[in-house]
Parts: structure tokens; C-alpha cells; sequence
């Protein structure tokens, strides 16, 4: 470790730092070097917290593209489930028809019975 030796320090500012290193119950020599640590590594922790957002705000996009995605293929599944419902209780001509209101567009099952 190196040692920092200041001169010329205003008297009033070595009885506030006095004042402060009392408070915290440390020595003076204590004090300013937890004081002057902190304002080195600053800029670190900055850095640090600023890398730490980052990775949150893209971490919160994935899950936000993940629900949609989750929503999209909820909305399919009740759509596959409804076409289901339908083949399983209805004949061609009403399936075919309630298809073309769920699908949007014109949907035509072959009926077996047509040939």
C-alpha cells in the first residue's frame, strides 16, 4: 500500500473532518481513507449498476416478446380447440360454415359422403 500526504489542508476542514471521524468513531487516518476509496471505486460501481440495467431492460424485452409469443399461441389453441368442437359435433356443411366465421375466410371440408 502508498501513503498520501496532503498539505495545506484549511484548518476548518480538518475540524469538520475531525468532527466526522468522532461521529463514526474512527481515527482521522480511518476516515479519509474509507472517504477516498469510495470516491476511487465510484466510478466502478457506476459502470457496474450501469451494466446491471442493461442486462434488466433486455432481460424485460424477452419477456415481453415471450408473452406475446405465449398470447399468440394461446389464441391458435383456442382456435384448434374450437375446430375440434366442431368436427366432433357437427356434420360437413355446418363445419364448413362455422370454419369460415372462426377462419375469417372461405373454409371447405371434403364431406366422405360425396363421391
Amino acid at each position: 500500500m502508498s501513503d498520501i500526504l496532503i498539505r495545506d489542508v484549511d484548518e476548518l476542514a480538518i475540524d469538520k473532518i475531525d468532527k466526522a471521524a468522532k461521529k463514526a468513531k474512527v481515527s482521522r487516518q480511518v476516515y479519509l481513507k474509507s472517504l477516498l476509496e469510495r470516491i476511487a471505486y465510484f466510478d466502478v460501481f457506476i459502470e457496474e449498476r450501469d451494466r446491471f440495467e442493461k442486462v434488466v431492460m433486455s432481460s424485460q424485452k424477452q419477456m415481453e416478446q415471450y408473452l406475446l409469443q405465449q398470447s399468440e399461441l394461446y389464441e391458435s389453441v383456442l382456435r384448434i380447440e374450437s375446430m375440434l368442437y366442431l368436427l366432433l359435433d357437427s356434420d360437413a356443411e355446418e363445419i364448413n360454415q362455422q370454419l369460415t366465421e372462426l377462419v375469417g375466410k372461405e373454409v371447405k371440408l371434403s364431406d366422405s359422403n360425396e363421391k
